[in-house]
């Protein structure tokens, strides 16, 4: 028989036996916490269908981190491909103890994701969320199909600035009228002060979506075009209102127009814009219509044709001006060339001068003036004056033409050059 004692010795090595297997089963079992694993993930997967050999997926001394060379197939062995933000995903936050994850995929994003939006949006989150990030997108294009379409800085705003619901689902009955959600923006516009001057609404005449602070005025009935383009509102609204104010130039620049030479001495014309335009005051030019400014004229001050001090009409003829010129040109005095100098002369310059000749100076006639003009005299005189003949040669020369005639006109019917 055995004795008590070796029962004993049989029974302590049994029950070390059993508490061995038991720390080992304890040790992989599943619904022992491991160590390093955060709570707030939910309760550790269920391992009943896993390998019993854990050095599969575990590294030998820590069971809170896999190896570094693990790699599982997904779509291979379960016939659901990760992508996205899944891919990278921890194991368990699908796969835990809430149930079958089958179940929870046929469920679709609701499955995993509680719908912050409380089904007010419906089911089809892929509409807005991607597989990516939950931050939405296509908002723009799915705004458009509203009645109010996302445009400038509309279209990066967050949507809880005009949908306080949004993080609840709800996004309907947001105002569309500019002032109603730029409250702030309406009490900060003080210069000019939109308050006072009743500007509470319709903010799109002046302001777009793109930026509050470059606001386009309106200015129909007087377009700021030139230097009145980047003019502050109060140089030219000095009441600190905008009603309408007078359009004409001279009552904004009155001061320009007395500090400017010989205006208020000589009683300019308070229409500035018969000399000034918009884009600058100078250089001013007036449209000299009586007389028009070409050529040599167009270079000259005002004073140097208007030497009386005034600007009233003057004679338009060359000569009123130009009559030290014709006195200094050879032979004009002498010759008493005619005073209408635009016979031989343009504005363009005096010389060279050209004169129309009713004698045509071609061929052998191609001369200057004192070769026929050898008496001092511009009157006019036939070819016979220069080219005499004798009677009764000229008329043998003539026989077969009929005879003989003193007429210029008729020489230049045979003789078109001047020649024989």
């Amino acid at each position: 028989m055995v004795s008590y004692q070796s029962r004993r010795s049989r029974a302590v090595v049994v029950s070390l036996l059993a508490v061995l297997a038991a720390t080992i089963l304890v040790n992989c079992r599943p619904d022992v916490p491991r160590e390093g694993w955060d709570a707030t993930w939910g309760p550790l997967v269920p391992h009943q269908t896993f390998p019993g050999d854990c050095g599969i997926c575990h590294v030998p001394d820590r069971w809170d981190v896999l190896r570094e060379d693990f790699s599982f197939d997904h779509e291979k062995e379960t016939g659901y491909r990760l992508e996205g933000a899944h891919a990278e995903a921890v194991c368990l936050r699908c796969h835990n103890d809430r149930g079958p994850v089958t179940a929870y995929v046929a469920r679709g994003c609701g499955g995993c994701h509680p719908d912050p939006h409380a089904s007010s949006l419906g089911l089809d989150c892929q509409r807005c969320h991607d597989e990516r990030t939950w931050e939405p997108t296509g908002l723009i294009a799915e705004h458009a199909r509203t009645r109010f379409p996302l445009y400038g800085t509309h279209a990066v705003t967050p949507c809880e600035n005009c949908h306080p619901g949004a993080p609840a689902g709800q996004f309907r009955g947001a105002p569309i009228e500019c002032e109603l959600c730029h409250q702030a923006d309406l009490a900060r516009a003080t210069s000019p002060d939109h308050l006072a001057n009743g500007w509470t609404s319709d903010c799109q005449r002046c302001h777009t979506t793109t930026l509050w602070a470059s606001a386009i005025i309106p200015h129909d009935a007087f377009p700021l075009v030139g230097g009145h383009g980047g003019l502050d509102c109060t140089q030219c609204h000095t009441s600190g209102t905008f009603e309408a104010i007078p359009s004409d130039c001279y009552t904004c620049h009155q001061a320009d127009y007395e500090g400017a030479p010989d205006h208020v001495a000589q009683s300019f014309s308070l229409n500035c814009e018969q000399c000034h335009s918009f884009v600058a005051w100078i250089p001013a030019t007036y449209n000299h219509t009586t007389f028009p400014l070409t050529g040599g004229h167009t270079g000259l001050s005002c004073t140097q044709c208007h030497t009386g001090g005034t600007f009233e009409a003057i004679p338009s003829d060359c000569y009123s001006c130009h009559s030290a010129d014709y006195a200094g040109a050879p032979d004009h005095a002498a010759l008493a060339f005619p005073q209408d100098c635009e016979q031989c002369h343009t504005t363009s310059a005096w010389t060279p001068a050209t004169f129309t000749h009713t004698f045509p100076l071609i061929g052998s006639h191609n001369l200057s003036c004192t070769e026929c003009h050898t008496a001092g005299s511009t009157s006019s005189f036939s070819c016979i004056d220069c080219h005499a003949h004798e009677q009764g040669e000229t008329d043998n020369d003539h026989d077969e033409v009929g005879g003989y005639s003193y007429n210029s006109q008729a020489c230049y019917t045979c003789h078109p050059d001047g020649r024989n």
